[in-house]
């Protein structure tokens, strides 16, 4: 796995990241922690760069894996699969409590029941596109 193609990506998941968040998908979390300690802030923009890190190796592996097959309607078909996965890792984060991880609004698109399944398809979508695309 090439180090620096992985950096690159890790950018963009961020920026694409960004832009979700000021459609109201996403929430990043408050990096100015209210201790008197110094270090505190820094400590959370590391850990906030750590979990996109994990979620750009869990989405380059998957696309890499995509990338193999040969027959069209295996690859769509996967490519909706790990776009639902993607979203759904960034949602994992949360649940499991890593700290300062990007907060997912799953009733971001309604109240309907599957809101929350389609929010983490449209979240996911972008995000696996770039390691679909870019290599």
């Amino acid at each position: 796995m090439n180090f620096g193609s992985l950096a690159i990506k890790t950018l963009v998941v961020i920026i694409l990241l960004f832009l979700l968040s000021l459609a109201g998908a996403i929430t990043f979390p408050n990096l100015v922690a209210a201790t008197n300690n110094a270090g505190a802030g820094l400590t959370g923009l590391l850990l906030l760069i750590a979990a996109i890190l994990v979620l750009a190796v869990i989405g380059s592996l998957l696309g890499r894996g995509i990338r193999s097959l040969k027959k069209p309607f295996e690859v769509l078909l996967l490519s909706f699969v790990g776009a639902f996965f993607m979203g759904a890792a960034l949602a994992l984060f949360e649940v499991l409590r890593v700290p300062n991880a990007i907060i997912v609004n799953l009733n971001w698109l309604g109240a309907f029941w599957y809101s929350p399944l389609l929010a983490l398809l449209f979240i996911g979508t972008p995000l696996m596109l770039i390691f679909l695309v870019a290599d």
